[in-house]
């Protein structure tokens, strides 16, 4: 790996914890503008990734290290070494130290370079990296807040389970676009792929780049988690329904409920009209423009949007803390606070009870989260209930009951490695 790929990548870490930025966002826009090759893009992305998802155990490793703190940029560039030196087998321990050093020296002259090389040097002469952390929060690079949510709700062990699973790279997990294709032939193009344990329409591999492949560009296959798969059939279309989804961006539920449609149509919604223009991206790609139509609409306000009762079907992927997503986005973990789920439980019941407005009577809501924490899964549900006796939950029933509770599909990430996420069923009752 070249010296440029480092700088990318200490450019892309110093973006995401100085600046605040999203790792996928910041990513996207620093390999957009450089000239890297894929292998270094795919280096830049693995090194950023584990970076951020090891951060706190990375600071840690090197506290006994420094008579004072060093500057920002020079302690991220000591940290992404080390991960390079303990977590990347594949790069010698050697180019990794000279390229720091050579970055340190272009930044700030031979006295940070010399820094950086006796810190690596000496650190590489320690025990350090065979100390085992004395707390999760630091093993697993997790905050308190999230720790202790975790140990209330699933206990210690099971919330072990989950900290452990977490550190199992992500697998490559896509739908297929049985509008167009089937599973067999997408297997015959890819026959490193499995069926999903979950989805009847998923497959899944270990790892792998679909986006560039043209089964993707064609429509054939959507990267969409086994997960996110099980949502539009909660909805029991039969292919005539007008359907709402009031959150929908990047519209792949939209599109995955649009593919079921025959003479039906699928309304999406977004605040945002570059979110919008994201969901007609992907109808077009999928072949399934004419059953989509967008509009820019706030979620909590469907009723003056739309009218009363006029879906037959309802879907709330609503906005959440997102918390099951963070083995593919490890740093949704330093973004949250205690209100954080309170405000979200709050617009979570906003949007549905705006939703259940605009359903027909006998028609059928769901609701979904990617989140793990009951207090915007069950909680929600309870809480909309009791507060909306004209509707009835319905009971989901699934081939593994194991991902059933309480008449709700909730996955945790430790179940089958895919992402946690919540789906409940709603039925608007007969007057």
């Amino acid at each position: 790996m070249g010296n440029n790929a480092r700088q990318v990548t200490l450019n892309i870490l110093n973006d995401i914890f100085e600046n605040d930025a999203y790792a996928n966002i910041s990513l996207d826009r620093n390999l957009r503008d450089s000239e890297l090759s894929d292998l270094d893009r795919n280096f830049v992305t693995a090194l950023v990734y584990g970076v951020v998802s090891k951060h706190d155990l990375l600071a840690w490793y090197l506290e006994d290290f420094f008579k004072k703190e060093p500057k920002p940029w020079a302690k991220m560039l000591l940290m992404m070494t080390i991960y390079q030196i303990v977590f990347m087998d594949k790069v010698p321990t050697s180019a990794a130290v000279d390229e720091a050093v050579k970055i340190a020296k272009r930044k700030d002259g031979q006295q940070a370079g010399n820094f950086i090389n006796a810190v690596l040097r000496n650190f590489m002469r320690s025990d350090a990296q065979n100390k085992e952390p004395k707390t999760w929060e630091i093993k697993y690079s997790m905050p308190k807040l999230l720790l202790d949510k975790m140990v209330k709700q699933f206990g210690g062990k099971r919330t072990g389970e989950i900290l452990e699973s977490l550190e199992i790279e992500s697998k490559a997990s896509l739908r297929v676009n049985t509008h167009l294709t089937s599973i067999e032939k997408i297997q015959e193009f890819f026959p490193q792929l499995e069926k999903s344990k979950l989805s009847p329409v998923g497959l899944t591999t270990s790892h792998g780049n679909f986006a560039q492949t043209e089964s993707f560009k064609d429509g054939l296959i959507v990267i969409q988690d086994e997960t996110s798969q099980l949502v539009a059939p909660q909805l029991e279309l039969t292919g005539e329904e007008s359907v709402l989804d009031a959150c929908a961006a990047p519209g792949g539920k939209t599109t995955h409920i649009a593919s079921l449609l025959t003479k039906g149509q699928v309304t999406a919604c977004d605040l945002y009209e570059h979110k919008i223009e994201l969901i007609k991206e992907n109808a077009v790609r999928q072949k399934v423009a004419d059953k989509v139509k967008t509009v820019i609409a706030d979620a909590r306000d469907l009723e003056n949007e739309f009218g009363s009762e006029k879906f037959d079907r309802v879907l709330v992927d609503a906005p959440c803390s997102g918390i099951g997503l963070i083995r593919r986005k490890p740093d949704i973990r330093y973004r949250k606070e205690a209100r954080d789920f309170d405000d979200l439980q709050a617009i979570q019941l906003d949007i549905l009870s705006s939703a259940s407005k605009t359903l027909k009577e006998n028609g059928i809501m769901v609701y979904s989260t990617c989140t793990i924490f009951d207090e915007e899964n069950f909680d929600v549900v309870k809480k909309f209930l009791t507060t909306h006796p004209n509707f009835e939950q319905v009971e989901i029933k699934h081939d593994n009951p194991l991902i059933i509770k309480d008449g709700c599909i909730f996955i945790t990430p430790e179940m089958e490695d895919t992402d946690g996420f919540f789906i409940a069923k709603f039925r608007k009752k007969l007057k």
